[in-house]
């Protein structure tokens, strides 16, 4: 194991401050436990995976399953192992970016039923299954509305003062997503992030009579498209720290805290409270950013790019959020200024300001290799079998054959991570496991 970074270092950072940059000790390393099989891609179609998600099984524990997107191939399903459960193609030009989970949708005879709900990137639409408890090979059916509209018919004008059409064609679509369940009406509504661009929509999941589950616009929010002097539709074909994106991808619901944490890939985390409907006016924590622009934190503990966003959710508000500093130490041109950050997870407190508390990288297990450049992550606080402390599960873009990180992965898959080896990592990791349900 690596040397753990000091607490009072830790209790020192502040990544939007102008302070000296201070010296870390190199990340604790975290050995995965299991991955998915086969990896992706897995037939001709070139699958890769991205997002993962999580469903409790409402009886037993051990029939949990992990939902998980892999764009062009459709979604994989697979059990606490690893093994596949269920493989559902793409529909005709889908694209599924983004998976969640959601419990309880009611049904307009006022019966409920969980969901997997994806962004489907290539449709701009939001695909839909039900979960069923009792069919252990093919838990997840089809129910999306065949009629929805685009989830962004509209898009901002390049000068950002109207709104023009968005046609599907030119793949400003669903991109990121989240789920979250408004406890005061029962709506379920998907947070959804707009590719190439600074928005963000939430959709109230509809139930139609035939049962299928559409979606409604219930309110967005627009980001700002510059910071501190940067320009963030800059972009370079040679240089990798001069190219830059408004976008968002890693989305998370804190419902009980009514927070959404979204994440800004090459600016940093952000909160939008759900309760009056107002984002921040600035990030709470920042990446990196680049030693070529005027946005330059060499304190900050995240490497551009900032991707996947999880809750490690304990009793009584307390827990963790999870980022995936990603960032880009692979292929032609990667960063230099990144501080050994690369290939990351960030770890912060749930509540208050969301201290920063440390850091930790994947490392090879046997014949479970370790994990790169994290696209999404998913992280459950219930003891399952096997992980008593709870599970986190990340994307590897980089299984097996590493191909020597050229940028240039033959193939993708998933790693389940015990909490408890997490923990072990980083001992400052305190919140215990089983004090919250998603029921």
């Amino acid at each position: 194991m690596r040397a753990l970074i000091p607490i009072a270092a830790l209790l020192l950072l502040t990544a939007c401050g102008k302070e000296q940059p201070m010296a870390y000790a190199p990340l604790p390393l975290v050995k995965p436990v299991a991955e998915t099989a086969p990896g992706m891609p897995d037939s001709a179609q070139k699958g890769d995976a991205d997002d993962p998600s999580f469903w409790l099984h409402p009886d037993d524990p051990g029939k949990s399953l992990m939902i998980t997107a892999v764009k062009g191939s459709g979604l994989r399903v697979y059990d606490l192992q690893g093994n596949l459960v269920q493989r559902i193609d793409a529909e005709p030009d889908g694209r599924y970016n983004n998976v969640d989970v959601a419990y309880g949708l009611k049904r307009p005879d006022g019966s409920s039923f969980d969901i997997a709900v994806a962004s489907d990137r290539g449709r701009d639409r939001l695909m839909v299954w039900a979960i069923d408890p009792a069919n252990p090979t093919s838990p997840l059916t089809d129910i999306t509305d065949p009629n929805q509209g685009q989830v962004f018919p509209t898009r901002l004008s390049p000068d950002g003062k109207s709104e023009i059409d968005n046609p599907v064609a030119d793949q400003v679509s669903a991109y990121g997503l989240t789920l979250w369940q408004d406890k005061a009406t029962g709506e379920v509504r998907a947070v959804v992030a707009q590719r190439k661009a600074a928005r963000l929509a939430e959709q109230r999941l509809v139930v139609k009579a035939d049962g299928t589950v559409g979606h409604e616009r219930t309110r967005h929010w627009d980001f700002p498209t510059s910071h501190k002097g940067q320009d963030l539709w800059a972009e370079s074909e040679t240089d990798p720290a001069q190219d830059w994106s408004p976008q968002f991808e890693g989305l998370v619901v804190d419902a009980e805290a009514g927070t959404l944490f979204a994440g800004q890939e090459d600016v940093g985390l952000w909160r939008v409270n759900l309760t009056t409907g107002q984002a921040e006016d600035r990030p709470f924590y920042e990446t990196r950013g680049s030693v070529k622009s005027p946005f330059n934190n060499q304190d900050s503990r995240i490497a551009r790019d900032v991707e996947g966003l999880a809750l490690y959710r304990g009793a009584d508000g307390t827990g963790y959020l999870i980022a995936s500093s990603q960032g880009d130490a692979h292929g032609d041109g990667g960063h230099s200024d990144n501080g050994g950050l690369d290939d990351s997870f960030a770890i912060f407190e749930r509540g208050g300001e969301n201290r920063y508390l440390g850091s930790f990288r994947l490392t090879a297990n046997g014949p479970i290799d370790a994990g790169q450049e994290c696209d999404g992550a998913e992280l459950v606080s219930i003891p399952l079998p096997g992980y008593p402390q709870g599970l986190l599960m990340v994307q590897d873009g980089y299984n097996d054959d590493l191909n020597g990180l050229s940028g240039k992965p033959n193939a993708t898959n998933f790693k389940y991570v015990s909490w408890s080896d997490v923990v072990a990592a980083l001992p400052q990791l305190t919140v215990k496991a089983g004090g919250w349900t998603p029921r």
